[in-house]
């Protein structure tokens, strides 16, 4: 099922649910179903900054209580995390607002978080404020996106396809973007040393 027919089906909790996770996409859909008059714009926002929270506070204690475990576990992620904690490192408190707008590197960033020396109480202000931000701005990108397709084609039925075609497409080609970028880097990382034999 597509994001655009989960919302249909869903609503509000398929746009808690995208967020929790990596949701810019699910986002920005459900911001142009807010101008089609399909959701509501305000509780779009709300329930997108409340996910997109939530999944940051459990990866956060995921992180603190599991989170060498976790790495070694999840191999695939190590470039990611290994990403996230140089930002860390380099920006501080910062990095919760930069990497929020990252695509692939969410998930791993609040993991990281967890394993810094970052107080929970500071980790959770801050993400509380750029979550909120994060889904205001990317809410807003889809309601406006809406409209301005609303003003130049009008309210035909045949509008909503093609505007949701356009966004999962972009969605898609984004996401097949960073997949092939992930495998190249693998591709080209240098073949570890052979163990010296005795």
């Amino acid at each position: 099922m597509n994001p655009g027919a989960l919302l249909h089906h869903y609503g509000y909790l398929a746009v808690f649910a995208g967020t929790f996770l990596e949701g810019e996409t699910i986002l920005v859909l459900a911001g142009f179903f807010a101008s089609r008059g399909i959701l509501s714009l305000l509780p779009v926002l709300v329930t997108a900054a409340a996910g997109a929270y939530a999944g940051h506070v459990f990866w956060f204690w995921l992180g603190r209580t599991q989170g060498t475990r976790l790495v070694h576990h999840f191999s695939r992620f190590e470039r990611q995390i290994a990403r996230s904690l140089e930002l860390v490192e380099r920006h501080g408190a910062g990095a919760i607002f930069l990497t929020q707008y990252l695509y692939g590197l969410r998930i791993a960033s609040a993991i990281v978080f967890g394993l810094s020396a970052m107080s929970p109480r500071k980790f959770l202000f801050y993400q509380a404020l750029s979550c909120a931000l994060w889904a205001t701005l990317i809410g807003l990108l889809g309601f406006f996106f809406g409209r301005a397709v609303e003003r130049v084609l009008g309210q035909a039925a045949a509008v909503e396809k093609y505007a949701l075609l356009f966004i999962l497409l972009v969605g898609g080609g984004i996401f097949l973007y960073h997949r092939l970028r992930e495998r190249r880097m693998k591709r080209n990382q240098p073949a570890a040393a052979p163990a010296p034999r005795d």
